[in-house]
């Protein structure tokens, strides 16, 4: 997916939270977005994910202006957003938490969506047990089931808000192999943070953000 926002604008109250941001993502890259704590990184990201409205701007997916207005909209446009808790069920099992999320035809014979995660997770080199309590999961585990199900739903961009906070080494090794290959397989990967050693160590470009500019 290619990316482009023009010029996007957000204020809350006095606070010009997006002070005409524009910028490209391409397909196959992961861009870091740095900026230091009120740089106006997440308020970006919460628009491009439909969580948000912007005041003034375009965004263009491929080279076509669009325009939604909640987070289902802006999947649909294949634009998925992890976020920093992961939105689960802790109690329920991995296979029904990813069922849940179905907007259109709930009732489709579940071996069907089963077969559907087998091979995301395959594309993904990553495997579950379907049938497990996201509850017995680590929050590095829970983060891959995420991005597993945003790619079930057909996200082609996805958003990552400091996704580092919180797990240990080892996590965020799996967690960089699995954007890496996300990458590779052709999907935009926005990577947000405000540690430069992790930019240098996962993305191809950077771009910063300081008082709602670039």
């Amino acid at each position: 997916m290619e990316l482009e926002i023009r010029n996007i604008h957000k204020s809350f109250g006095n606070v010009h939270a997006n002070a005409g941001i524009s910028l490209t993502v391409h397909s196959g890259e992961i861009l870091g977005v740095l900026g230091e704590n009120g740089a106006g990184k997440t308020t970006l990201m919460k628009i491009l994910a439909g969580l948000l409205s912007y005041d003034a701007g375009e965004i263009l997916i491929n080279g076509e202006k669009v325009h939604f207005q909640s987070a289902d909209a802006a999947l649909a446009l294949g634009i998925g957003m992890l976020s920093q808790d992961p939105l689960d069920f802790p109690m329920l099992t991995i296979f029904d938490n990813l069922y849940l999320g179905r907007k259109k035809g709930f009732f489709i014979q579940k071996r069907f969506f089963r077969a559907e995660i087998e091979k995301k997770e395959e594309l993904l080199g990553i495997h579950f047990k379907i049938n497990d309590p996201v509850g017995t999961l680590s929050i590095g585990e829970r983060q891959q089931l995420e991005i597993l199900r945003l790619l079930v739903y057909g996200s082609e961009l996805i958003i990552l808000d400091e996704p580092t906070t919180g797990i240990s080494a080892q996590q965020k090794k799996q967690l960089f192999d699995l954007l890496k290959r996300l990458a590779k397989l052709g999907k935009t990967i926005l990577f947000v943070t405000h540690k430069l050693g992790e930019v240098n160590e996962l993305c191809q470009r950077t771009i910063v953000l300081r008082h709602g500019k670039v």
